[in-house]
């Protein structure tokens, strides 16, 4: 039986275990069908299962296809890319030695020697995706040590005598968020979500309505809750939430609820970053996702708009960053970093979203590639 490679990967994530897994398909030198694809990714029945490719569009380093586990193939820059794109890195697939840095510095902290030097350099490769070409960077975090720090045989030793350890981190630029329905109904809402009409909101800010968000062809239902035991307490009704999505926006595939929490040390060095806990259902999954990039960055476009950013902006009020931790109900935390920049005056606002995060490996083998005749 031909087979390909196969990788799975933790997304959003250093810890294996964590993280949101992936499916991450090596298909260059495949001819692979779109049901045989289907069928892959049913097999490993994960959120999503990524698919790489020789790209076909000039100034692509890469093609990319993902898909749901019940066939629906996704364009929404979320785990998906961001997961393949940590795959490449951390695989050697990337030839870092043709391209410039975008920026490079000295970097602190991250690793525990303190004799090692350690230097960020920022990278942008393009992937082919949904028949364009999308920049994407990739910010490699490089630490040269002395040969006696070597941990093992196996350590990439230079040729001055030192290894090197490399740290990849991926920021994928989004589409620009774009806002669409407010659902008239509150009380519907909270239904779906098996809450009442005064879970909806935030203390804070109680007339937050919810609200359809999409970023390139990804639309998600936002719903602000009111605490972290709303959050919690939680259970979607699958019939409700396809009623509902149905009747807003027949292009929305879930909804995210969400809440404020007090920054931790983690949100900064004096705990300024917003911080928010999330979780998402969508209509096609069979379970909870444990992260969910395509809903995180349209939620700081939604927060901004909604006024509950303004006053977190740098000082020249043009941009932001929020912390959106998913995952937690499910033993799978997962930690997504969203970048916002306002572009252009108040009449033609422009709004740039960037998610960031990283990945651990924690299995790769070959699977087995379905047979033409095998449907879907």
């Amino acid at each position: 039986m031909p087979s390909a490679p196969f990788s799975i990967v933790d997304v959003f994530s250093a810890t294996a275990y964590k993280g949101n897994p992936l499916a991450v398909v090596d298909a260059r030198g495949q001819d692979l069908t779109d049901t045989q694809m289907k069928l892959i990714t049913r097999q490993f029945n994960l959120s999503e299962t990524t698919f790489f490719f020789r790209p076909t569009l000039p100034g692509a380093d890469f093609k990319l296809r993902s898909f749901l586990p019940y066939g629906w193939e996704v364009y929404g820059a979320g785990h998906n890319i961001l997961g393949v794109w940590w795959h490449l890195a951390h695989a050697n697939l990337l030839d870092f030695s043709t391209s410039t840095p975008d920026n490079k510095k000295r970097a602190g902290g991250g690793w525990s020697s303190t004799a090692a030097e350690v230097e960020e350099e920022e990278f942008t490769f393009h992937q082919e995706l949904g028949g364009e070409v999308i920049p994407v960077k990739v910010i490699r975090r490089h630490r040269q040590k002395k040969k006696k720090e070597r941990t093992s045989e196996t350590d990439p030793t230079t040729t001055n005598g030192t290894t090197s350890d490399n740290l990849f981190t991926i920021a994928i630029r989004q589409a620009s968020p774009k806002s669409h329905a407010v659902p008239p109904d509150r009380s519907a809402i909270a239904a779906v979500l098996g809450l009442s009409a005064s879970d909806i909101g935030f203390r804070s800010t109680p007339k937050l309505l919810p609200q359809i968000m999409s970023t390139s062809t990804t639309h998600h239902l936002l719903v602000p809750v009111s605490s972290v035991d709303a959050l919690n307490r939680a259970v979607v009704s699958r019939d409700k939430l396809v009623q509902q999505l149905d009747l807003l926006d027949s292009r929305a595939h879930g909804v995210f609820w969400f809440t404020p929490v007090a920054p931790t040390a983690a949100s900064g060095s004096d705990g300024s970053i917003p911080t928010f806990h999330a979780r998402f259902f969508s209509r096609g999954m069979t379970a909870e996702d444990p992260a969910t990039g395509s809903a995180a960055g349209p939620l700081a476009a939604y927060l901004y708009r909604n006024g509950v950013l303004p006053g977190k902006l740098d000082e020249e009020g043009k941009k932001a960053k929020i912390l959106v931790y998913q995952g937690l109900k499910l033993g799978r935390e997962c930690v997504i970093e969203v970048r916002l920049a306002v572009r252009g005056g108040e009449e033609e606002e422009e709004l740039e979203v960037d998610i960031v995060g990283g990945g651990v490996e924690v299995a790769r083998g070959e699977i087995g590639l379905p047979a033409l005749s095998t449907t879907f």
